[in-house]
């Protein structure tokens, strides 16, 4: 009887193991295939619009212009750098955005994760992203404009010398 009990408790042990194994490489598995999606680009969303339609994407890129805010909802565009798309969001998901890319300025590097519409209903046929989650990657930055001290000296020395022609001319006349 004790041989019987411990041959059960073997095959019991074994199929307990191999449950434990396969539901740990399941969540492994899921986390894989969760914890990180690679960002698709500006380009892929616009050629394979259809494709993409309804999809959950990821999509990063650089907060530019203005954030466009519409009561508990906002507009941003993120630019890759090949085209700028339009993100619809929660305006408390863009509290953490604080650079704009313009000319004085670099924006901040966000990435987001929503719904890629090509031809979105509720935005008139726009072409937009409607994002669930919004994380700021690199934060923007002041743009230093650094003034070429030869090319100011080249101007003003232009500027004089057509101030000369200018006059001259104007006195023979």
């Amino acid at each position: 009887m004790r041989l019987a009990h411990s041959s059960w408790l073997i095959a019991h042990g074994k199929i307990t193991k191999m449950l434990l194994f396969f539901i740990f490489l399941s969540a492994i598995s899921y986390e894989l295939s969760t914890v990180y999606c690679a960002p698709t680009s500006s380009k892929e969303l616009i050629d394979d619009a259809d494709i993409f339609d309804g999809r959950v994407v990821t999509y990063k890129g650089e907060a530019v212009t203005a954030i466009l805010k519409r009561g508990e909802y906002s507009w941003i565009n993120l630019n890759d750098g090949a085209n700028a798309i339009g993100v619809w969001c929660k305006t408390s998901l863009l509290g953490e955005v604080k650079y704009l890319g313009d000319y004085k300025h670099k924006g901040d590097i966000v990435e987001v994760e929503g719904a890629f519409h090509r031809a979105c209903p509720q935005h008139r046929g726009e072409m937009d992203i409607h994002a669930e989650k919004v994380r700021i990657l690199r934060q923007g930055f002041n743009i230093k404009e650094d003034i070429d001290k030869k090319k100011m000296h080249a101007a003003a020395a232009l500027l004089i010398i057509t101030l000369f022609t200018v006059v001259f001319f104007k006195r023979k006349a």
